[in-house]
């Protein structure tokens, strides 16, 4: 099952999730921009953009084309197939966050962004990390419990492959956690992201402890979430 199909079954769920708890996931989203952020009268596509979240962690003045894979968020988001050219660019940077591992030609579909670039233009790409436990946790306990499964083609953190398919200008494995104000907030958050059916709770809770790892802060829960980023230019 494919990105397309997978969201067309969860999309309504992870958007609602995203709506609920807008901020939860804001390190994950800034943390693409740490060597390279864009700047006002820069253009930037966000794709797949799901339900448009990028955009409130960017600056005034930079313009956001945002395109989908899937209709199933039922958000407005134009879409296309992962095979499509894209014909709407260049641009100056342009963002995969969080939908590699469910696209399977991923060089092809890098390379294709790549091509959208302007010269000097950046394309940012955050994933899950293959061998980081959160992969094992999305296959297995997620994978039992959404509507869907869940089988990843998770990234490895390898320059050489990326760099077969465009300049690395940045690579590595990052923490991004995920912060909520409290251990229900944390649980309700993750089950309708993943879109988790008839999951008992203590067994998510279980699983996020050991899979992935939360802890108190002050008076928030961080989900220890982290994510391969790689920057690259054509």
């Amino acid at each position: 099952m494919d990105y397309g199909e997978i969201f067309m079954h969860r999309g309504k769920a992870y958007h609602n999730a995203m709506l609920r708890q807008p901020t939860a996931r804001d390190h994950e989203f800034e943390r693409l921009f740490d060597a390279c952020r864009p700047g006002a009268g820069q253009h930037l596509l966000d794709f797949p953009s799901g339900g448009g979240y990028l955009q409130r962690h960017l600056a005034a003045g930079v313009t956001v084309q945002n395109l989908e894979l899937s209709s199933g968020f039922d958000t407005g988001v134009p879409v296309c197939d992962a095979a499509a050219n894209i014909n709407s660019g260049p641009f100056d940077h342009i963002v995969c966050l969080a939908a590699l591992h469910h696209i399977d030609d991923q060089a092809g579909f890098l390379e294709r962004l790549l091509g959208q670039l302007r010269p000097g233009g950046t394309l940012h790409v955050g994933d899950i990390a293959s061998g980081s436990g959160i992969d094992a946790f999305l296959d297995g306990f997620i994978g039992r419990y959404n509507q869907t499964g869940h089988q990843g083609s998770y990234l490895r953190n390898d320059p050489a492959w990326f760099e077969r398919i465009g300049q690395v200008t940045r690579i590595g494995e990052l923490s991004c956690p995920w912060v909520f104000e409290s251990e229900a907030q944390m649980l309700d958050f993750c089950n309708d992201l993943f879109g988790l059916v008839d999951c008992p709770r203590q067994d998510l809770r279980d699983a996020l402890s050991s899979h992935v790892g939360f802890h108190r802060q002050g008076s928030q829960i961080l989900l220890e979430w982290r994510l391969l980023y790689a920057d690259l230019q054509a």
